[in-house]
């Protein structure tokens, strides 16, 4: 791992109809939205990752997850500040995101770190996940920008590594997803690093360097609901 862990999870509200475990068309479904959430959910699939949703001030809060807000008639009344991006984590998908951030004029103002998403259907828990989540440190930043360039930095990438198809298999067969709850993490060993990175002691930060967890912007989880007067 490359990334720092933010200092907050996420917890996701999925439809009741949203097909977790066995998804069709999981890649398509973003085309509803435009071309180029469309490639990059494809070309996240390609890195072994998947493009989950995506919330800004321009948007709203679109994605593979929030998939009904891609069929509802009415506009939603709540305004998103702030941009987010987040993605399912994969060693692959974590070098081609801090890519797109390094080397391109588009990602300025925009931070990534790890963190984990839970994932919530009608009250019930139905699991956890590892994500990479890209944030912005202004609350009416312009992704615009940025998502073509992360397009470029994506297929870039995967001509290099030429990977297996996989997201023309999840179209055509189906998508089994699975959580990531356990993995290789060590949550004592996070926290312990984070206590150790906050003692302002030149020992202790030279045994654990910088800080491992990094602040989601102050205003993230806020919203501004429009009433009609």
């Amino acid at each position: 791992m490359f990334l720092p862990f933010w200092t907050s999870e996420l917890q996701v509200e999925i439809p009741s109809w949203f097909p977790w475990g066995k998804d069709y068309q999981p890649v398509s479904i973003n085309r509803f939205h435009d071309r180029v959430l469309r490639d990059i959910s494809e070309l996240s699939f390609d890195l072994d990752s998947e493009f989950y949703f995506m919330a800004s001030p321009l948007v709203g809060y679109v994605g593979s997850l929030p998939r009904e807000k891609y069929f509802q008639d009415i506009s939603e009344s709540t305004f998103h500040l702030g941009f987010l991006m987040v993605f399912a984590f994969s060693e692959k998908i974590e070098k081609a995101l801090i890519a797109s951030l390094a080397l391109t004029d588009a990602g300025k103002g925009l931070s990534i770190g790890l963190t984990f998403c839970s994932l919530w259907r009608g009250g019930v828990y139905e699991g956890k996940m590892k994500v990479i989540a890209i944030a912005s440190d202004e609350p009416f930043y312009d992704g615009t920008k940025y998502l073509e360039s992360l397009v470029h930095v994506l297929r870039q990438i995967k001509n290099v590594i030429k990977p297996a198809e996989l997201s023309y298999y999840a179209e055509k067969f189906g998508y089994n997803r699975f959580s990531l709850e356990a993995e290789n993490i060590n949550h004592y060993d996070v926290r312990v690093t984070e206590i150790l990175s906050e003692i302002e002691d030149d020992g202790a930060k030279d045994i654990v360097g910088g800080s491992p967890m990094i602040n989601f912007p102050p205003f993230f989880g806020f919203s501004i609901t429009a009433v009609e007067k």
